[in-house]
């Protein structure tokens, strides 16, 4: 399970990682009912889109792509742990 966890976890930061670099920002106010217009993908420390009033990091659309890294690291740590070097022989059952 040690190879589950640690690709799991090394999956998540690399990909968090990626979210925190191109996350999406809005210029839709955060308690707003309107749709919410993209104005593009920036680092969330980003001053891309300073000059844009009420521009801000769109958190609904950081939380949807967080939802999707962690998805693709479990799947991708399952698969590590699935595939790993020290499988054993399968026991016959119908034996």
């Amino acid at each position: 399970m040690k190879t589950f966890y640690s690709v799991t976890l090394l999956c998540f930061i690399l990909g968090m990682l990626i979210v925190s670099f191109h996350a999406p920002w809005t210029s839709t106010p955060a308690d707003s009912p309107d749709v919410h217009n993209l104005l593009g993908y920036a680092p969330v420390w980003s001053s891309q889109f300073s000059g844009v009033p009420g521009s801000r990091v769109d958190t609904g659309g950081v939380a949807l792509l967080a939802g999707v890294v962690a998805f693709f690291s479990v799947v991708l740590g399952g698969s590590a742990y699935f595939f790993r070097g020290k499988r054993t022989g399968e026991k016959d059952l119908m034996e």
